[in-house]
């Protein structure tokens, strides 16, 4: 046999051994065929044998033959990394009605004193000067306030809305306001209701001091009016200057006029002219605003699965105001002006609370006893001066004022949970006040008609 044949069949004997087994490694591990050219079983089994674990290793691991999955050495890369959360409920999202949550974080960021100033930053609300704030832009009798849950009485007569610039931002845990109706609110509003919430249990002892000053342009520092007073109005509290006298208190408590005989006019006019409440003054540098508070809270465990929490605060604030305002009154329907003037206003509002709150928790049980006092003052000292078009003569008016208001609150919550039975108990006492005593208006006019 030549050399070229001997050449030729060493080349097809190997191709012969090696072409079946390159062909299997690329199939998906099923048996080998035998059927080689030139090739028997015994002589491939070796072979055969690793070919198959290949494909019994590429079963087992879908995908390790498309992409291999890369060598990474870095710290903590070959560590199992074990994430623990927890469920936050979001009662905006999670509730059926349209609801605004304010939480005490998104209160403290609107940096205001009151929680009427933090509603104001609510979409959909508004506040007005007198601390009423209104949904959708409807008026205050369509809203309903509560606190915890319950009603709030209101200290204004012509009002059935608590105002709530009198409640400070450092009593409230949460807001929540639902502009829709549902079945656990009363249905006395139309605009929507407002629920404040007091704080309860905290989460661990804490003690705050807070100070503040304030002022602007138009007030700190600048010219305003004013009267003497008490000496407890800086307080918010009147040492007992403008209680009726003993001889005012005993004819008003006779029934009788004040022409009858006996009366003794002249003693009634003496208590009645006391000039620290009558006398205006007027300053050059109305002092800032300032406020000052102090909140405490301490939690302690009891029973098994119990905790027990108390938490206090008071605070107090003075704040000044100046208002310049226009007085104009019409003489007809074409409002041709009957009286035309200038007003000078100062106002001093005092801002005195206090709160005493019990929480325990046990379980899935919790139970809250509130009590809140607040006590809102104004002192207020205008004079104005008003002209009458008609009889040509100019009048000046000189006021001063004393008006309280107060809410003394007293509530009691308890929620328990007894798996699918859930029991919710709710009470309080609530009692409001406004007194004005000594409202005073002295009238000076001067005739400017030269014939009479």
């Amino acid at each position: 046999m030549s050399t070229g044949k001997r050449l030729a069949g060493l080349l097809l004997f190997t191709t012969a051994l090696s072409v079946p087994g390159y062909a299997y490694a690329q199939g998906t591990g099923g048996p080998p065929s035998t059927g080689a050219q030139g090739t028997s079983p015994d002589e491939n089994t070796d072979e055969v044998l690793t070919d198959t674990a290949q494909g019994t290793a590429q079963t087992q691991q879908p995908g390790a033959s498309e992409q291999q999955q890369p060598d990474v050495s870095i710290p903590g890369g070959g560590s199992t990394i074990i994430v623990t959360g927890q469920r936050r409920t979001d009662v905006g999202r999670s509730s059926t009605q349209v609801v605004s949550v304010l939480s005490e974080e998104a209160i403290a960021r609107t940096g205001e004193g009151d929680i009427a100033g933090a509603l104001s930053r609510v979409t959909g609300l508004s506040t007005a000067g007198n601390g009423l704030v209104y949904v959708r832009g409807l008026g205050d009798r369509y809203s309903l306030a509560l606190l915890n849950g319950l009603p709030l009485p209101s200290p204004e007569p012509l009002s059935r809305v608590v105002p709530l610039d009198i409640f400070p931002t450092s009593v409230i845990a949460s807001s929540l306001v639902q502009k829709t109706y549902s079945a656990n609110f009363p249905g006395e509003f139309g605009g929507g209701v407002i629920n404040l919430t007091t704080r309860a249990v905290p989460e661990e002892s804490f003690l705050k001091i807070s100070a503040g000053v304030s002022g602007d342009t138009e007030t700190a520092f600048g010219t305003g009016y004013t009267y003497y007073g008490s000496d407890y109005d800086w307080f918010g509290f009147d040492d007992g200057r403008r209680d009726p006298g003993p001889n005012l208190q005993s004819f008003l408590d006779s029934g009788q006029a004040i022409n009858d005989e006996g009366v003794d006019q002249q003693a009634i006019l003496t208590e009645l002219g006391d000039p620290n409440l009558i006398l205006l003054q007027s300053t050059d540098e109305l002092p800032v605003n300032w406020s000052g508070g102090i909140t405490a809270g301490t939690s302690v465990d009891v029973f098994s699965d119990g905790r027990f929490g108390v938490i206090a605060t008071a605070s107090l604030s003075n704040k000044y105001r100046n208002r310049y305002i226009t007085r104009q009154a019409a003489l007809n329907g074409d409002l041709d002006l009957d009286q035309t003037g200038n007003q000078f206003q100062t106002d001093q509002r005092i801002l005195a609370n206090a709160m005493l709150g019990f929480g325990l928790e046990v379980g899935e049980h919790r139970f809250r006893l509130t009590n809140l006092y607040i006590r809102d003052s104004l002192k207020r000292a205008s004079l104005a001066q008003i002209s009458d078009l008609t009889d040509d003569d100019d009048d000046l008016f000189q006021n001063t004022g004393w008006y309280e208001r107060e809410l003394i609150d007293t509530q009691f919550v308890g929620e328990l949970e007894f798996g699918d039975l859930s029991i919710d108990l709710r009470g309080g006492y609530a009692q409001t006040q406004r007194e004005a005593p000594n409202e005073w208006e002295f009238v000076y006019s001067r005739d400017l008609n030269p014939t009479g």
